[in-house]
């Protein structure tokens, strides 16, 4: 993921990332591999993107699927919301 992004909404998607995974934000680091690195089963990759479009108001993908092999890291869903966010003009949803 490039920088420059709204670390807010960084910290929010590691955030819920985290939550959902089991782990320490800390350890939800933007190159951190959907796949590998967070050692979790699809169900819990489901959880975080109901949890997303849920807090951010977005129609997330499936990131376990094999067409959004594009979407492979942490700093990519970060990427991917905030693209989504700024298509639609506005942050959305309720801290």
């Amino acid at each position: 993921m490039a920088g420059g992004g709204d670390p807010e909404i960084a910290r929010e998607v590691r955030t819920i990332i985290a939550e959902r995974c089991g782990m320490s934000v800390d350890a939800v680091t933007p190159d951190l591999s959907l796949e590998s690195g967070l050692g979790v089963d699809s169900l819990a990759l489901i959880e975080v993107n109901v949890a997303l479009e849920e807090r951010f108001q977005i129609v997330a993908p499936d990131f376990a699927a094999p067409d959004q092999a594009q979407i492979s890291t942490v700093g990519d869903v970060i990427a991917f919301v905030e693209a989504q966010i700024a298509a639609r003009g506005g942050r959305g949803g309720a801290p």
